[in-house]
């Protein structure tokens, strides 16, 4: 049976009774988010730091050094924000903010998770919510196989046997953990709000419900929030970075800030631009504006809804969110082996993560505003009143439309740069068992002089043969550096099963030159 004495609903009613926890609208939570005597700032090129920390008395704590960004401390008696303003002109510093606290919303409501011992795999696959998102007939089409989600949040359980298989490994701790995104919990109250360890888990019950989407996406787990669901703005941008670096395709934030923060926004462009879709939580205030970073146009910002499509009293809504999805009452992983209940946005937005999985196996070159477009295009219509219409996103996640809709063949190509390499990530197309890959430098492109009796050709250069694949890392020669920027170097993947009428399989291009390899060809399909 289920340890609840107190219906979710109810109980959390009563925390909010209690606590206050929901302002007026438009209102913003007491300006409390300030890590005490902290700053970030970004040097300018050519700064030295040594100077920088002795002109202001600050001492350095630790830093990001690809971006210049240093976190410092000002000495006992100073003041953040007047240290701040003198700082406002100074041609050694490039920008400069408090550095604040970010926390999930449960852990600002001081919410926890009702275990559930009448749960197993079967109760968790089959509950309302995977119903409600019709995953059941999505999976039949796609399961995210291919795809790597990763989950910035909390320790977790890496040994959960729902998602152990999908963890991809120990993951990274930014939080002052031990080092690793495994499941740690000091059972102390580190953020003095009278609930102990209060988002333990968290990061937990969100792979879950990744999974309950997207049943063959990788996870890589990242720990930016301690037990307490609090965590520090350098910590969200290195947990980001080191996504990114992990070769991350969709990112979950479920947490969010009572101000924004400008290295923070910079991260999370750095992800949209490198083609990394970020999924973020409302917030759980029932405001009508969402938290930050869900107000970013470069985010997919998800509100939750109940079980009848109807907006949940604790989210926050708006004219940024993208989309909806169940939230109250989910049953996810918890711990090593067991289930439980929990209720928030944070819930939600893993939902809609494991939904862009299932879009990036089909189409995984899409930008992520094309899987934006998508999600919301085929969103299920909810049952809001008409005061909330443009307020709760398109609609409710629906996986059984939206993999539906993935039929067609897309020219989608997405290039990243690997630890190994350059990798390229491309559409495949239906039916399609081998592919050729072209790469070269654009100046090597050129069109061949024809006769009169032949067409004029393009020299597509060296070519790699793909079997029954849709991803290529390139480590021929030296790996790139950096992505190729425009006009530097190209990349062309195109079927190879069978040979053309001309003789090849390349077709032509736009002016209608025939296109020839450089050298090499792939076998004919089956």
């Amino acid at each position: 049976m289920k340890a609840r004495s107190v219906p979710p609903a109810l109980r959390f009613l009563l925390v909010l009774a209690l606590l206050g926890a929901i302002s007026p609208a438009g209102a913003h939570p007491a300006d409390d988010d300030r890590v005490t005597d902290q700053i970030l700032l970004e040097l300018a090129p050519g700064a030295a730091i040594e100077a920088v920390l002795a002109r202001y008395d600050l001492t350095a704590l630790d830093s990001i050094p690809e971006w210049r960004i240093w976190q410092v401390r000002v000495a006992p008696g100073d003041d953040v924000d007047e240290v701040l303003r003198s700082m406002k002109d100074d041609p050694d510093i490039a920008s400069a903010e408090p550095h604040r606290h970010l926390e999930s919303p449960e852990g600002v409501q001081r919410s926890i998770a009702d275990l559930d011992f009448g749960a197993s795999p079967e109760t968790f696959r089959n509950q309302d919510a995977a119903r409600l998102i019709r995953a059941p007939a999505a999976h039949a089409r796609y399961t995210g196989a291919g795809v790597t989600v990763a989950v910035i949040d909390t320790s977790m359980a890496l040994d959960h046997p729902e998602t152990a298989a999908q963890i991809l490994d120990t993951g990274a701790d930014f939080a002052g953990g031990d080092g690793t995104a495994a499941l740690q919990a000091n059972g102390a109250d580190d953020d003095a709000d009278g609930a102990v360890d209060e988002s333990n888990n968290h990061g937990t019950h969100i792979a879950g419900l990744v999974s309950l989407a997207a049943p063959g996406a990788r996870v890589v787990p990242v720990r930016v929030l301690e037990e307490d669901g609090k965590g520090t703005a350098l910590g969200v941008v290195r947990g980001i970075l080191y996504a990114m670096r992990r070769g991350a395709d969709v990112i979950n934030l479920s947490f969010g800030m009572a101000h924004d923060s400008n290295y923070v926004e910079r991260a999370i462009e750095e992800a949209e631009r490198a083609g990394v879709v970020v999924v973020v939580a409302a917030g759980n205030r029932g405001l009508g504006q969402v938290d930050f970073p869900a107000y970013l146009p470069e985010v997919i910002a998800v509100a939750a809804v109940d079980e009848t499509l109807v907006r949940a009293p604790f989210s926050n809504y708006g004219p940024e969110v993208a989309l909806s999805a169940p939230g109250v009452d989910l049953l996810s992983t918890f711990g090593s082996q067991s289930y439980a209940r929990w209720s928030g946005t944070s819930f939600a937005a893993p939902l809609v993560a494991g939904g862009a999985a299932l879009i990036l196996q089909k189409y995984p070159g899409l930008t992520p505003m094309e899987v934006k477009a998508l999600l919301r295009s085929t969103a299920q219509p909810d049952a809001n009143p008409p005061e909330l219409q443009g307020l709760m996103g398109s609609g409710v996640l629906d996986l059984d439309a939206l993999t539906a809709a993935l039929t067609t063949d897309r020219s989608s190509l997405h290039v990243r740069e690997g630890d190994q390499g350059t990798v390229l990530e491309w559409s495949p197309v239906l039916d399609a068992a081998h592919y050729d890959v072209a790469r070269g430098e654009v100046a090597n492109l050129r069109l061949i002089p024809g006769t009169a009796s032949e067409e004029d050709t393009v020299d597509l250069g060296p070519l790699r043969c793909v079997a029954n694949d849709r991803t290529l890392t390139d480590t021929a020669d030296l790996p790139d550096a950096d992505l190729p920027g425009p006009g530097q170097v190209f990349f062309y993947v195109f079927r190879d099963d069978a040979p053309d009428a001309n003789g090849g399989s390349y077709g032509t291009d736009d002016d209608g030159h025939r296109r020839v390899p450089g050298a090499g060809d792939c076998p004919a399909g089956p």
